[in-house]
């Protein structure tokens, strides 16, 4: 199937997770300082560190939101306890993950979730 004719019966909405406790430790079988944290007897220096990782983490999260919206202004924001969700129908994250690239940032800072729905006929 082509690409324009996926595009004509497919509806494509890509979901970009920004985690506020991780950066992509997941990937590489580590734990973040969160998780870790727990599994430790709790002193000042590692609260102090736990404090750094995370206002960096929230620090990326918002630059990556900010490209983001820079890129594109159709997006669905919804901000929980774990992360910023940004969901959009009308750009498909094909075009969006070149940019983030180029941008500088990593997959490490964000989670791509994507999901296609019929608009019509059969495939």
């Amino acid at each position: 199937m082509s690409d324009q004719v996926a595009k004509e019966v497919c509806i494509q909405t890509a979901c970009f997770f920004l985690p506020f406790f991780e950066a992509g430790e997941w990937r590489t079988q580590k734990k973040s300082p969160w998780r870790s944290l727990k599994n430790e007897s709790a002193s000042p220096d590692a609260l102090f560190a736990l404090a750094t990782y995370t206002e960096k983490r929230i620090r990326s999260c918002g630059r990556c939101m900010a490209f983001l919206l820079s890129i594109h202004d159709d997006w669905c924001i919804k901000v929980k306890k774990e992360g910023v969700w940004m969901m959009t129908r009308t750009m498909i994250y094909e075009d969006i993950l070149p940019q983030l690239k180029a941008a500088g940032i990593s997959e490490n800072e964000y989670i791509l979730y994507s999901e296609y729905t019929r608009a019509w006929g059969m495939l």
